[in-house]
């Protein structure tokens, strides 16, 4: 580790450097907002119930009652447990997400350094990798895609070095990771199959013993989404997705357009498109080098490739339209990029000019992702006041205290205006005209008086305005 210290010194002073061009510690203290705010919400919204009501770890819940007092399990919520621990719980998840995606970060080093045994070539790896749009935009986030990807990238940085030298210490680490990434995101149970294909190539015996400790791992997961399914059934869950979403499900069209979404719409927010371009013409150069590769780094490539086409087909349809899918294809790209950058050494590992321009196209990658994220930052945003601390008093002044069921109009997720407001209630997103004549409604609250039209022999009494926001009782 000693060896390292200069090279993890430079990485973490590039790391802040880069953080604070992207603009993180801003970043931090913003509500949910900007793409898929609709799923960043629902992680928040988890977050706030635990912090508001204090809920037991294994019993989490939502805003929106379309399951039995909004208790609804999905991913493994112990960072949105650990952040409501905090007065500030928001903030403090995107930090614990943010500080995990610079674990992540640094392992790529260590993952890069294993292959490559070159430092320099090692943080160019690392450093491009914090250049992608994807993985900085939602690892300064809510979601826990790319807190599980950075999780299994400490696996394998703990793993490969534990297996090689036979230290079972941070081989058993190493499998504690891989669990936590899992956990975080079923799809990353994937990354045990490439762990298990390694440890069979391996074939020695402390790695068949790592191939039997490796099963605990995948009980534990199975354990937790298990007792989700069955927490959501006991509640009435509909809304939460623990399945696989396939492609033979779909039509032709669809097919096509998943294609074209994750080739060409989608392809922003891997890396600066010539970037990308440059990584694909080189696999040419891989392949013709295959030989030449440690057979080990054929095995990850080859494994990681394979799981990441099983991946799509099982999650095809919700790819289409969710680009956050697309963080599982980064521990290939992440393999597939250390094998280019292998060859690479071999036919240039004394070229200064070459090593230099490396870096230096690295600040335009930098910069675009700095743009990229700053749109995606802004695609869609919330109505500022109903986060605002003076609707909070606006109404509990006029009785819609928290233990009150209010319908926050328009908003077709369930989650969005509810987490802002802090109520537990419904949205457009349930059948509000049955919710009406079952009185399961106390307040509605209005950004949008149009919208409420419809339920007007429902309203019982206007109790006013609070910077555009209208409130009404019902009962």
């Amino acid at each position: 580790m000693k060896t390292h210290l200069s090279s993890i010194i430079l990485l973490l002073i590039a790391l802040v450097c880069i953080s604070f061009l992207y603009n993180y510690p801003d970043i931090w203290t913003l509500p949910a907002q900007g793409a898929h705010v609709w799923r960043q919400s629902d992680c928040v919204a988890m977050t706030l119930n635990y912090h508001q009501f204090d809920l037991p770890f294994l019993e989490p819940a939502c805003y929106n009652l379309q399951s039995d007092g909004g208790r609804v399990a999905g991913e493994f919520p112990v960072f949105y447990f650990i952040a409501a621990q905090f007065d500030k719980p928001l903030m403090a998840l995107r930090v614990m997400h943010t500080l995990l995606l610079f674990g992540g970060i640094i392992a790529v080093y260590f993952i890069a350094f294993h292959f490559l045994q070159r430092r320099l070539l090692s943080l160019f790896c690392s450093i491009i990798v914090f250049t992608s749009p994807l993985l900085v935009f939602y690892g300064n986030n809510f979601l826990t895609d790319v807190p599980a990807l950075s999780a299994v990238w400490i696996g394998w940085a703990l793993f490969l070095p534990g297996i090689q030298r036979e230290k079972p210490l941070l081989v058993f680490s190493a499998l504690l990771f891989f669990t936590l990434g899992a956990l975080l995101k079923a799809s990353q149970t994937l990354q045990l199959v490439i762990l298990a294909a390694l440890l069979l190539h391996i074939g020695t015996q402390r790695a068949r013993a790592a191939l039997v400790l490796m099963t605990g791992g995948f009980l534990l997961v199975g354990s937790w989404y298990i007792f989700a399914r069955e927490y959501n059934q006991t509640h009435h869950d509909s809304y939460y997705f623990l399945s696989v979403a396939p492609i033979w499900k779909l039509s032709l069209y669809e097919m096509g357009l998943g294609i074209w979404r994750m080739v060409i719409s989608f392809s922003k927010n891997y890396f600066w498109r010539p970037t990308s371009i440059v990584l694909l013409l080189s696999c040419f150069y891989l392949i013709r080098n295959w030989k030449n590769l440690d057979s080990r780094l054929r095995t990850l490539i080859t494994g990681s490739i394979v799981v990441t086409l099983f991946y799509i087909l099982a999650f095809y349809q919700k790819i289409i339209g969710h680009e956050y899918y697309t963080v599982f294809f980064f521990t290939a790209i992440l393999f597939i990029m250390i094998g280019i950058i292998k060859v690479y050494n071999r036919f240039h590992a004394e070229n200064v000019f070459t090593h230099a321009f490396m870096f230096l196209f690295i600040l335009a990658n930098v910069f675009y992702c700095r743009s990229y994220t700053a749109e995606k930052l802004q695609s869609t945003r919330i109505h500022p006041v109903l986060a605002d601390k003076g609707m909070q008093d606006f109404m509990v002044r006029h009785g819609a205290t928290s233990d009150k069921h209010i319908l926050s109009i328009p908003d077709a997720s369930p989650n969005i205006t509810l987490s802002q407001l802090q109520r537990k209630g419904y949205t457009n997103f349930n059948f509000v005209d049955s919710l009406l004549q079952q009185q399961q409604i106390d307040f509605i609250v209005c950004s949008d008086t149009t919208a409420i039209a419809q339920w007007q022999p429902y309203l019982k009494e206007y109790k006013g305005n609070y910077n555009g926001i209208y409130l009404y009782r019902t009962k």
